[in-house]
């Protein structure tokens, strides 16, 4: 038996045969912090050990053995910290990303009407209907068409990566993985 935690990450990631960047992708973390909690140089929060426990089909005492046990404590630290970290990351995706995003959307829905645009101006008699202007908008709608299902596969990849970052946050402030005390 693996005597870390790490060790034990490792063993059962190579009993189910993945890589760490598969590993990775499943729990919304880099390959990095994988193989960091493989080299025992970071301990994985509680809940990333519950989504390594479900997704490996195991126990999650497996991963703790006798050395490390779950401790339900409040960690003020964690909960400083996580609040001024998510404070600024929740500051940055306020004013870039949402931004970005409305943006991005908006100019898909221009796109995706502009050849209703130019049709209307053409019988409103407010732009003549040319073959130039006809062809920019249909290839703006194309564009906007393409662009479509990417923006939303992004979207909702970030939401889902917004949510595993906040429970493994979460969690931190309430769980700890702490070394078993010998009596």
């Amino acid at each position: 038996m693996a005597d870390t935690i790490g060790q034990r990450i490792k063993q059962q990631r190579e009993k189910v045969a993945l890589t760490q960047a598969q590993v990775a992708e499943r729990l919304y973390v880099t390959q990095q912090t994988v193989a960091r909690w493989e080299s025992d140089k970071h301990v994985p929060p509680v809940k990333a050990i519950q989504d390594l426990s479900e997704l490996f089909g195991v126990e999650t005492a497996a991963f703790f053995g006798d050395d490390r046990i779950v401790a339900h404590q409040f960690n003020l630290l964690a909960l400083i910290g996580s609040v001024i970290v998510n404070g600024i990351f929740f500051v940055v995706a306020l004013v870039v990303l949402v931004p970005l995003q409305l943006s991005l959307l908006g100019l898909t829905f221009a796109g995706v009407i502009a050849p209703v645009v130019t049709i209307w101006q053409s019988l409103q008699q407010i732009q003549p209907l040319t073959l130039g202007r006809l062809l920019a908008s249909l290839t703006m709608m194309a564009v906007a068409l393409i662009a479509l299902p990417i923006i939303k596969q992004l979207s909702c990849y970030a939401g889902r990566l917004l949510r595993a970052y906040y429970r493994y946050n979460l969690t931190a402030i309430v769980y700890e993985v702490v070394p078993r005390t010998r009596d």
